[in-house]
């Protein structure tokens, strides 16, 4: 996809999901205006426009259709379609306007990626040796006049077979979309009812207090049950949770998702379950909480009502000051009124505001956009920043650290750990990143699907590893002895039943029989209650690879990039840098900084403005980014996924292959049997993993990340590092996970006031955040 088309259909939709943005661009990017004309692409987006509810009235919709494609035609992004010629040199079929070259030795094919938000989104890149050139090179690009140019098929049946494929792919892109605007629209209203449920809750707490005054307890909750949001059996049952002021939680732990499919029950872990709990102390679903207990809960996603969209971030976050906002609205202000108000300090709630968003990042810039003119990163910001600005008696946090920069995930750890506001409140954090949960962190939740169960302990998130993996140890030991001491007792019982013996020989062999059937029944309920040990185990991840190569993959040569023309617009300048086999390097800087767009560079997505980019015409590029779930289809099994994307030769080695490499990823085929089930009944973390065994199946010599942990539970993000260490070839990556980074990366490079520069090292570059915090 053109990243000009992208930025016109951003400008000109603005506020629109930005899944649906990225998808509009895509069938822009992606249209044959051969088939499909003008008008019909504009229909097509008039209609995406009002089944994502962005405009009600047809007419309008339209009207904003036609101005972006106008605008798109103004650019010269788009034209209207002119007929292709064929001629004949030499017997073999070519393009009119294009090279008369027959495909070189080595040429670079994008593979399609099919997704969400486009079935053609070209993130890896494959070179292909010359065996296959001339079957991609014919198929993707000539039309034949008489025959196919390898197979000698007639032209008229290889017409018919490409057209059967756009047709199906059309299809696709159709199915994708409408289950996309479904899912959107579905998940929109749950969450817009959510948070209804949670204002009135908070204000119903606010007038609790001003009769009751404010809560000072703790929270005691027993007995409570867990339903499972997607149906099936409990999450949790009889579980107790006690909440204690002060004190800081991180929630972990492995719930299970339970799938019915033809009568058989499936069960997969369900990185939901965490925050299926913390909705419902948000709701005050489990019983007990007091009703002067003031809540806030931040989700991993926002979704913004009409007044909401216009507003700008200070406002969203002094909207959060419930007490305020319930006095401002009182008709008359009273005396008693305007004391509540100044002894709350009303009047400097837009400068705290202001202050609190700065601190979290925003610049100026960003402060003075409506929220529906900001990235979904930042909308959960500016809740984030409306959640703390708050100050409620029990903070929940669902995935804190996803939208922030390491200077951000930085300064609110030193925020709910230092500052004197947090010291007498509760909060709960549901995170992926163990850096911050061992800083902020004085407590552990723990969730067990197996067990049905919930458990505390005190310590920080490495604290508690450690003892998990030493009682693990020591149940595996156990097991071992149990078993040998079984056996031992069975073999001599069946001794008697072989050989025969006296009576009493007998009965002493029965004897040990059932002493050996006592000790298996007592093993198996040892081994139920703690089943729970096992179900939070690193699951296996694998990458492939395309081995080492000599030289630099990729180099560039003083790089600089700018998406204006001013010298204000200049992102970076003067880059010089090379990638071999063996870098291993984490690109760091602000949010808005240029990281993302470096990446760009590196794997050829984007030109540079200025400078060189030389890659290596062998290497291959995989990236893997922090939406790379969305590339499963879901109306696929993995196993079907694979077999779509790499279709071999059909036998039934390369479907072996397939399921070796998928099981080798963490999906399994055995029980659950993850291969063959829908992708939509997957969790994300299951589908991640499935994305991740499509993106290494090429093996690639360059591994690019681009926040890879946002959608992993911490069992897949040890599991994905322990493999990016194994990797043979250069990994790139950007992300703000520290323990993540510290376990990846060797090189440090800072993209900051329009240089890139290398640090000493990562943790120096920490240090030096720290130090411009305080």
């Amino acid at each position: 996809m053109s990243d000009s088309v992208l930025d016109v259909v951003k400008k000109s939709l603005v506020g629109l999901d930005e899944d649906l943005v990225e998808y509009i661009a895509g069938i822009v990017s992606d249209a044959d205006l051969e088939s499909a004309s003008p008008n019909e692409l504009q229909e097509q987006i008039c209609g995406f426009l009002l089944s994502s509810e962005y405009r009600e009235n047809e007419n309008e919709a339209a009207l904003i259709a036609k101005d972006l494609w106008d605008e798109l035609i103004q650019c010269n992004m788009v034209s209207l379609p002119k007929k292709k010629t064929m001629k004949k040199k030499g017997g073999k079929a070519i393009i009119a306007g294009k090279s008369n070259a027959e495909p070189k030795e080595e040429v670079q094919i994008k593979f399609s990626e099919p997704s969400e938000k486009q079935i053609e989104s070209n993130e890896i890149k494959v070179t292909t040796t010359t065996t296959t050139n001339a079957a991609l090179w014919a198929a993707k690009n000539v039309w034949l006049e008489d025959e196919d140019y390898e197979s000698g098929r007639p032209k008229d049946e290889v017409q018919a077979e490409m057209e059967q494929i756009k047709n199906r792919r059309g299809a696709r892109k159709r199915n994708n979309a409408e289950n996309k605007l479904s899912s959107i629209h579905r998940r929109a209203l749950q969450h817009l009812e959510l948070r209804r449920e949670l204002r009135e809750a908070q204000e119903a707490s606010v007038r609790a207090r001003w009769k009751n005054g404010g809560y000072k307890g703790s929270i005691e909750a027993n007995d409570f049950s867990l339903s499972n949001p997607g149906g099936g059996p409990d999450l949790l049952d009889q579980a107790s949770i006690s909440l204690v002021r002060g004190r800081r939680y991180g929630l972990i732990g492995t719930l299970f998702i339970f799938i019915i499919i033809d009568a058989f029950l499936l069960t997969g872990r369900n990185g939901k379950g965490k925050s299926t709990l913390l909705k419902a102390l948000a709701c005050r679903s489990i019983e007990n909480i007091p009703e002067t207990c003031l809540i806030h809960y931040v989700n991993q996603d926002v979704t913004l009502t009409t007044e909401e969209a216009e507003m700008q971030p200070w406002e969203i976050v002094v909207r959060a000051d419930i007490e305020r906002e319930l006095l401002l609205a009182e008709k008359s202000k009273t005396p008693q009124i305007v004391e509540k108000l100044q002894a709350i300090d009303a009047d400097s709630a837009p400068r705290r505001a202001t202050t609190l968003l700065e601190e979290l990042g925003f610049s100026s810039a960003l402060r003075e956009r409506k929220l529906k003119a900001l990235s979904g990163g930042w909308r959960v910001r500016t809740f984030l920043a409306a959640a703390l600005f708050a100050r409620p008696d029990l903070l929940l946090l669902d995935e804190p650290t996803n939208h922030l920069s390491i200077a951000a995930v930085l300064w609110l750890a030193r925020e709910l750990e230092e500052s004197e506001v947090w010291q007498d409140r509760i909060i709960v954090i549901v995170s992926h990143d163990r850096a911050f949960l061992d800083q902020v962190c004085t407590d552990v939740l723990h969730i067990s699907g197996a067990a049905k169960r919930l458990t505390q302990s005190h310590g920080d998130y490495t604290t508690w590893s450690k003892r998990r993996a030493e009682k693990r140890l020591a149940w595996d030991r156990e097991k071992a002895r149990r078993t040998a001491e079984i056996e031992k007792l069975r073999e001599y019982a069946g001794h008697g039943f072989r050989y025969g013996g006296s009576d009493s020989q007998i009965k002493k062999m029965k004897m040990k029989e059932r002493q050996a059937d006592k000790l298996a029944a007592a093993g198996d309920a040892r081994d139920t209650d703690l089943a729970d040990l096992e179900e939070d185990a690193e699951l296996p991840l694998t990458l492939k690879h395309g081995g080492e190569l000599p030289g630099n993959l990729v180099e560039l040569r003083n790089v600089g990039f700018r998406y204006g023309t001013t010298q204000a617009d200049w992102l970076f300048q003067g880059l010089d840098l090379g990638i071999t086999s063996t870098s291993r390097l984490v690109i760091c800087g602000e949010n808005g900084a240029g990281k993302s767009t470096l990446v760009k560079i590196i794997i050829g997505e984007l030109e540079p403005t200025i400078g060189q980019v030389i890659r290596s015409g062998h290497a291959r590029f995989a990236v893997v980014n922090q939406h790379h779930s969305d590339q499963v289809d879901l109306r696929l099994t993995p196993l079907d996924f694979m077999r779509t994307k790499f279709p071999g030769d059909g036998s039934y080695e390369h479907d072996l292959k397939l399921r070796s490499h998928l099981a080798s990823c963490g999906c399994t085929g055995g029980n659950p049997d993850l291969q063959n089930t829908i992708a939509s009944s997957l969790s994300g973390g299951q589908r991640s993993r499935v994305a991740l065994a499509a993106v290494s199946y090429v093996e690639p010599h360059v591994l690019i990340l681009d926040e890879p942990t946002n959608n992993l539970d911490l069992e897949s993000v040890a599991a994905l590092a322990d493999c990016v260490r194994r990797f043979q070839g250069a990994v790139v990556c950007v992300s703000h996970d520290q323990a993540f980074v510290n376990e990846v990366a060797e090189e440090c490079w800072v993209v900051a006031k329009g240089k890139v520069r290398r640090a000493a090292s990562f943790q120096t570059y920490v240090k030096k955040q720290l130090v411009k915090m305080n």
